[in-house]
């Protein structure tokens, strides 16, 4: 059984604890609890008191910044040589950003959308259902999963063609279609000939660049889901918790931007590869300071604990931890450390790419303190 075979039934089983969980079943019972103290609750208090303009406008261009900053550098480092950014600064982020990315799924928003969807000011608008946020999840996991097998059997029906004018396949092409015999390593049955190494991976590279550019736009729409959310949250903030959350969100930024940044840098294209890049890299470092637009064109009607807000908000959430979750363990963390490029690393660039990983989650995990 393949690594990302393996890591599969441990997503959903991951998932499936998450809606199960005490904490879901916890906030499952805030409805009860809801009736008993209903007088307490204010869910239609809206507007932002000592709004700053000067430092609310400001803060638009330096997550900007922070964004541009961590979405462009991989980049402008794969496509403009003259910048002399080291290839294995490149690795090192790549595998950085895998653990970024699992533990903003993990650490931001499963989490956003559990608080958010438990809410006592939702009250028996979800059907009382504490399990919401690990349902929405799971099925953004089905759902990914899904489309990657259509699209991988997409890509091998496209490949799926005669040999020749009529002749059938010669005994040596053949050889793609035998199966591992047991002890026999399956990527050495697929160069065991000149012909069959060059006419399998045609058919491996086209349908891995297929699913490597449709896994890598919905990483950046989970993350985009999620970073307008956050964009909106900062601009209706106030005093000390603004400054702390603007410094937490900067650094949330450009670490994302990163993760994203070094998937988009790895893309393939045959036309307009890096305006291709940069656009996608252009798309992130906006999303977050347009939801903080959106934030402060709504500041004085906006109704942060409302049903209507804390369901988007939960939903959204829920749905995007199940889209990077998926991405992060089986599109990033299983297959960059399967493929035969990171079998090829000596020890010392291997132990340096697992520590990049858990430095990654590391930094997510510390900033999910603040936001």
């Amino acid at each position: 059984m393949s690594l990302k075979n393996q890591v599969l039934p441990a997503l959903f089983a991951l998932a499936s604890l998450v809606a199960a969980s005490p904490l879901s079943a916890r906030h499952g019972s805030h409805d009860d609890h809801g009736h008993e103290h209903g007088e307490e609750l204010d869910c239609s208090a809206s507007g932002v008191e000592a709004w700053n303009t000067k430092l609310h406008i400001g803060a638009i261009f330096i997550v900007l910044v922070a964004g541009g900053l961590g979405s462009f550098l991989p980049v402008l480092g794969y496509y403009v040589p003259q910048l002399h950014i080291p290839k294995s600064a490149l690795t090192m982020g790549k595998f950085l950003g895998t653990g970024v990315i699992i533990s903003t799924a993990l650490i931001h928003m499963l989490p956003g959308g559990v608080g958010a969807l438990g809410n006592p000011c939702i009250g028996s608008r979800m059907g009382n259902y504490g399990a919401w946020p690990g349902v929405l999840a799971i099925m953004a996991i089905l759902v990914m999963h899904l489309m990657e097998f259509l699209l991988s059997n997409h890509a091998m029906g496209k490949h799926e063609h005669p040999h020749g004018h009529g002749e059938p396949h010669s005994e040596e092409s053949s050889e793609l279609a035998k199966p591992a015999t047991a002890g026999e390593d399956c990527d050495a049955v697929a160069v065991h000939t000149h012909h069959t190494h060059v006419h399998g991976l045609s058919f491996i590279d086209a349908r891995g660049a297929r699913a490597f550019h449709v896994s890598t736009y919905i990483l950046e729409l989970g993350i985009c889901l999620h970073s307008v959310i956050i964009g909106l949250t900062l601009s209706v903030a106030t005093g000390s918790e603004f400054t702390t959350l603007l410094v937490a969100i900067c650094f949330h930024q450009l670490c994302e931007g990163l993760a994203l940044g070094s998937r988009l840098a790895q893309m393939q294209h045959k036309n307009r590869a890096f305006l291709r890049a940069a656009i996608s890299a252009a798309v992130f470092m906006l999303i977050t300071p347009l939801g903080m637009v959106i934030g402060i064109g709504v500041r004085y009607s906006y109704q942060p604990s409302s049903p209507a807000a804390l369901i988007s908000i939960g939903v959204l959430d829920s749905l995007s931890a199940g889209i990077l979750l998926y991405t992060g363990l089986v599109n990033l963390l299983a297959e960059e450390f399967g493929t035969l490029e990171f079998r090829g690393y000596g020890v010392s660039k291997k132990a340096m790419c697992f520590a990049a990983t858990y430095i990654g989650a590391g930094i997510m995990a510390l900033i999910g303190k603040w936001a």
